[in-house]
């Protein structure tokens, strides 16, 4: 049970990785496409991607040496009344 729990949790902070540094990716190829003439944009777009892609790797590669367990985060609600 504790290995697909943990299993599970690898998962689940992958897709979030994978999600968090492509939306960073994303901000950042809008931004170069306003700052940048066409042709560099193209060269800086492809380095850009690339180097997105290659830091989701490194970072799955790097959560295989650690224990990984989510624990969920509940927030607390506070209700006042008169």
């Amino acid at each position: 049970m504790e290995d697909r729990y943990s299993e599970n949790s690898r998962v689940k902070l992958v897709a979030l990785v994978r999600k968090e540094v492509t939306r960073m990716m994303e901000q950042s190829l809008d931004f170069a496409h306003v700052a940048c003439p066409p042709d560099n944009f193209r060269q800086l777009r492809s380095k850009i991607l690339r180097a997105g892609n290659n830091c989701i790797r490194n970072l799955e590669k790097e959560f295989k040496g650690y224990e990984i367990k989510y624990t969920k985060v509940s927030e607390e609600v506070i209700e006042f009344r008169n």
